[in-house]
């Protein structure tokens, strides 16, 4: 009798799994090419997708899903080019952010998510953006 309930909740176990849908994205990126005067720059879709995801295996894959609409147009001196590069970036605006400045990439870390610009040498920069227990420490 218990053997039964067992491989009855274990089966309804499977159908609710098989049933749901994907987990949200622990990494995203967006990359992001300088496009205009000033060092506005846009969405670079030439792979197709407008970015990309992390998978569990460690490789990157398409992302078809557009970057959430922007709370702030940031601007950065490009650490390879010393230009200006104003980027759309999508930050909480309930809380405030603990920066990290390091030489290739700004870090807002929010605690449970953050929103990493790493700048790339041929002037363009991938958005990161990070949530839940997949964080890289």
């Amino acid at each position: 009798m218990f053997a039964n309930r067992f491989v009855f909740a274990a089966g309804i176990a499977a159908l609710l799994a098989l049933g749901a849908g994907q987990a949200r994205a622990a990494r995203i990126r967006y990359h992001y090419v300088p496009a205009g005067p000033g060092g506005c720059a846009q969405l670079d879709t030439s792979r197709g997708a407008p970015g990309e995801r992390l998978t569990w295996r460690g490789s990157w894959e398409p992302y078809n899903c557009p970057p959430e609409f922007p709370t702030a147009q940031v601007t950065f001196r490009h650490p390879c080019t010393g230009q200006p590069l104003t980027l759309p970036l999508h930050l909480p605006t309930d809380s405030t952010p603990r920066m990290e400045y390091r030489p290739d990439r700004v870090v807002y870390d929010y605690g449970t998510g953050s929103v990493q610009v790493l700048f790339l040498p041929d002037g363009s920069a991938y958005v990161i953006y990070e949530d839940g227990l997949l964080r890289a420490p």
